[in-house]
């Protein structure tokens, strides 16, 4: 007779975990980590590319935000294919092709000890 498999039910706890972006060079535990700043979003209004490039810039105060720590969202669908340079704070995006109509962009940035958030939405219109 077989034996029965093992099943093996893996928890992951985020308050106790210390790896990834919550060990970075922020200066130790100082303070809050700083604002998050969204600023310089594009594209606004109406656009006549219907190919256009979604930017923005994403800086924290006093700390350093990685990729893993902004969540970029288009028409409610999260998208994780974009462009972020940590020493610029330059975010940048090419979703394609985008049909005729208005379309919204969403950015949420935690710190990456979960002190700080931030979020900006925008909307524009291909023509």
């Amino acid at each position: 007779m077989p034996k029965p498999k093992k099943v093996v039910d893996r928890t992951v706890s985020k308050a106790t975990s210390r790896t990834g972006s919550s060990t970075k060079r922020s200066g130790g535990s100082r303070g809050s980590g700083g604002a998050i700043t969204i600023s310089s979003v594009s594209p606004k209004g109406n656009v006549g590319n219907p190919v256009p490039i979604v930017r923005a810039k994403v800086e924290a105060e006093g700390a350093n935000l990685s990729k893993r720590d902004i969540r970029l969202y288009l028409d409610g669908a999260e998208q994780r294919r974009f462009y972020y340079g940590r020493a610029t704070g330059n975010l940048s995006y090419h979703p394609g092709m985008l049909s005729s109509g208005n379309h919204t962009v969403e950015i949420v940035a935690t710190s990456g000890q979960g002190s700080s958030t931030s979020k900006k939405s925008w909307t524009f219109s291909v023509s």
